[in-house]
C-alpha cells in the first residue's frame, strides 16, 4: 500500500516541492492513526463512519471498557492488519486525558504506534 504522508498534525506533507508518500508498515501505522482521529459523523457524505467519541466515550462517566474495546475494533479493522498484539489505554479522570497506543501485526510485519490522545474532547 502506498498514501500520502501526513504530519504531526494530519495535514499532508510536502517535501521538496511534491507531496511526500508513505508505503507499507508506515502507511498501516498512518491508517490506524487517521482511523482513531476520524469523529463519527465528521464527514458529511458518510455519516455512519467514525469512531463515536461524543456519542459513547466522551460521555461521563467514561465506560473504559468500552472505549477500550471500540479502539480495539478501530484498530483490528484497518487494511492489513491481522492480529491485535499488544494494546494500552491509560487515562487520567483529573486531566482528562486518554493515551491509546498498540502493536499489531500486518502483511508488511509488526507495526507499533499510533499514539492517540485526547484532552476534553479534543483530538491532540
Amino acid at each position: 500500500m502506498i498514501g500520502r504522508a501526513l504530519d504531526s498534525n494530519n495535514d499532508i506533507y510536502v517535501g521538496r516541492r511534491r507531496i511526500a508518500v508513505v508505503q507499507d508498515g508506515a502507511e498501516a501505522v498512518q491508517f490506524v492513526r487517521s482511523s482513531l482521529l476520524f469523529y463519527l459523523g465528521e464527514c458529511s457524505w458518510a455519516t455512519d463512519k467514525g469512531v463515536p467519541y461524543f456519542q459513547r466515550i466522551f460521555v461521563k462517566p467514561m465506560n473504559l471498557p468500552e472505549t477500550e474495546a471500540i479502539l480495539k475494533s478501530v484498530v483490528i479493522k484497518a487494511p492489513s492488519v491481522s492480529k491485535l498484539l499488544d494494546f494500552s489505554m491509560a487515562y487520567s479522570s483529573s486531566t482528562r486525558k486518554l493515551a491509546v497506543a498498540f502493536e499489531a501485526d500486518t502483511t508488511y510485519g509488526v507495526i507499533s504506534g499510533a499514539t492517540l490522545n485526547t484532552v476534553r474532547g479534543e483530538v491532540l
